[in-house]
């Protein structure tokens, strides 16, 4: 945009630009009005999306909390021996009392290597398997044959990587045993090959490899595009794990585990550990030994009677290197429960929604009880936090339908703002925007018939039998506050709503939760939602949400029609300044068409003088 630079009142000696401002100023009044509208609608949309935010997160409360029946009807298990044996009921088991005895917890099946594994010294679990090859006997290493196709860069180079490390020969050398490099005109240069460590000191005509990490190394520079190839044996371990599920089913990895031999023992555990085979290992050095246990507890074999089976060309890398050839099998836990003599593969299980956990054998001739029954409290602190919630709604929501409105406190122009300091144009604003939503509909509306939905009875129907004792909120000691300015505030008598909880929690959770065909047999937890529902669409209809346009809502139509005004008013506007401009550049183009006449006839005057 190219911005107009006036020089004005040069013949007329005026202020034009005040002059035009001041004439303008009177020319926006009508602009700052549909500025004032539109920052009134545009609050009034904000203020209706925070009213939908909170409808929302009450509706996803309701969800959460009472929705699930984990919550509304939780059960407690209480034992009287936790060192022995923990519970946790579900929501649908029975108020019972279970009598535990002889309990021998279950085992799990492991392994121990029957000797020290290494040769000389002892494995560092951080190096590469292949680096310490030699402290492990008994196996034989894998072998693929790699070929590495190599490109010198134009600026020549010494050192380049093989594609994979453990390497213990090379392969594709010339008659005379050497590899060659050839350069841009085809001339080749013979080297010799050393497989093992890079010395500091390197003879010209030698390449060094790494036997652990395939790194090679010239004595000399490579010329610029200059190539070769190399073909090495790269050494592996191939492997699998087995073990075996109650149902004699196998666990194991769908393709076997591929360790190259630069990888470090920790690495290969760590593979191994996260893997779905079911085992965890790790070596110990003090003794040199390794350890390999089911992850899974109980009596899990095949049909040779194994727990833990390693298979693969690679197997006796763990039979005979790691010495792991003798099996302690894992157990089943035993006990007696209310008389009954049984067993299972885990520690934990479940019996009637029950779910036990055995932690310890008991001691001879001692017993545990596990007593099952409804978890009050639980139960309690969950219908405490829906009426607290629902109260905290009211406040709000009520709060802005009974807000004030100040009709003097319009939105600031910009030239009202320059002349306020930030806390008053803050304090102002706040008045401005109070009572948008005053008396309005919908929200009023709403906050009716969520009363409404909480004051009926619930009908029980053929699928919901609600006990006609619990079928209102009053039954179980949730009434409103008898202080009418509170507007259909919940209060709870503490005392009845716990009688009644543990007297039949199915009927509370039916009082809230009953799925009936019509509105009198639904739970007050599913009208209030209902209503919460169909309110957020009614305000989204007005206010739109973040990802409507403004096309797509009330208030967003209304909006734009009001931005178009202004865009058109802003248009007429500038004409207008410019006509102002226009005239004023005329009449100071007039006046110095004067003043030059004058100094014309003033000039002649002067010489007439002269010649008398």
């Amino acid at each position: 945009m190219v911005s107009t630079i006036r020089f004005s009142g040069i013949a007329s000696g005026m202020d034009t630009q005040s002059i035009v401002d001041s004439l303008m100023q009177a020319q926006r009044i009508p602009l700052d009005k549909l500025n004032q509208k539109r920052q009134v609608i545009e609050w009034q949309r904000d203020s209706y999306r925070e009213m939908n935010k909170l409808l929302d997160d009450f509706s996803n409360f309701i969800f959460d909390g009472i929705y699930r029946q984990a919550n509304m009807l939780t059960r407690s298990a209480v034992s009287s021996n936790s060192d022995v044996v923990t519970a946790k009921a579900a929501p649908n088991a029975g108020t019972i009392s279970y009598k535990l005895e002889n309990v021998t917890i279950a085992t799990a099946a492991r392994m121990q290597s029957t000797a020290a594994v290494s040769k000389d010294g002892k494995i560092d679990s951080t190096k590469s398997l292949w680096s310490q090859r030699d402290k492990l006997e008994g196996f034989t290493w894998k072998q693929e044959e790699i070929t590495s196709n190599f490109k010198v860069p134009e600026k020549g180079a010494t050192d380049f990587q093989l594609t994979k490390g453990a390497v213990s020969e090379t392969l594709n050398l010339n008659a005379n045993g050497k590899l060659e490099v050839k350069n841009a005109d085809g001339e080749v240069q013979e080297f010799d090959v050393v497989v093992g460590s890079i010395p500091e000191t390197k003879d010209a005509n030698t390449v060094y490899i790494d036997e652990n990490t395939g790194k090679m190394s010239f004595g000399t520079k490579l010329e610029g595009d200059s190539s070769f190839s190399v073909s090495y044996n790269h050494n592996y371990l191939e492997f699998n794990i087995e073990t075996y599920k109650e149902d004699g089913s196998t666990n194991k990895r769908d393709s076997d585990f591929k360790i190259a031999g630069n990888v470090t023992l920790d690495s290969m555990l760590s593979q191994i550990n996260s893997s779905n085979v079911g085992v965890n290992m790790f070596y110990d050095s003090h003794t040199d030994q390794m350890v390999v246990q089911r992850k899974d507890t109980g009596n899990l074999i095949n049909s040779e009677g194994k727990s833990i089976n390693f298979t693969g060309a690679s197997a006796d890398f763990f039979t005979q290197a790691l010495k792991l050839t003798e099996e302690q099998a894992g157990s089943n836990a035993k006990f007696t429960i209310n008389g009954l003599e049984t067993e299972r593969a885990s520690n934990t299980f479940t019996m009637s929604g029950v779910t036990f956990t055995l932690h310890n054998n008991s001691v001879a001739g001692e017993s545990t009880s596990v007593t099952v029954g409804t978890d009050t409290d639980a139960i309690m602190t969950t219908i405490k936090d829906f009426v607290n919630k629902y109260n905290e709604l009211l406040d709000k929501v009520n709060g802005k339908l009974t807000e004030e409105k100040y009709s003097s406190f319009t939105p600031l122009t910009q030239e009202q703002k320059l002349a306020m300091s930030e806390k008053e144009i803050e304090q102002w604003e706040e008045k401005a925007k109070s009572g948008l939503l005053r008396r309005d509909q919908i929200l009023d509306s709403a906050m009716t018939t969520l009363r409404n939905n909480l004051y009926s009875e619930v009908k029980s129907n053929e699928v919901t039998l609600t006990d006609p004792k619990f079928n209102q909120l009053a039954e179980i000691g949730i009434t409103t506050t008898k202080n009418y300015m509170d507007r259909g505030k919940l209060e709870i008598n503490e005392d009845k709503l716990k009688a009644a909880i543990e007297e039949n929690p199915e009927a509370i959770f039916q009082l809230f939760m009953a799925d009936g065909p019509t509105y009198e047999e639904q739970g007050l937890a599913r009208r209030v939602r209902d209503t919460l529902s169909s309110t957020v669409k009614k305000i989204e209809e007005r206010a739109g949400n973040v990802f409507k346009t403004e096309d797509n809502y009330t208030l967003g139509k209304q909006l734009g029609r009001v931005k178009d005004d202004i865009s058109r008013l802003e248009d007429r506007l500038k004409m207008v300044e410019n006509r102002y401009w226009s005239q004023f550049n005329a009449m100071e183009k007039a006046m110095q068409n004067l003043n030059n006449q004058s100094n014309m006839l003033l000039s002649y005057l002067g010489m007439g003088a002269q010649q008398q």
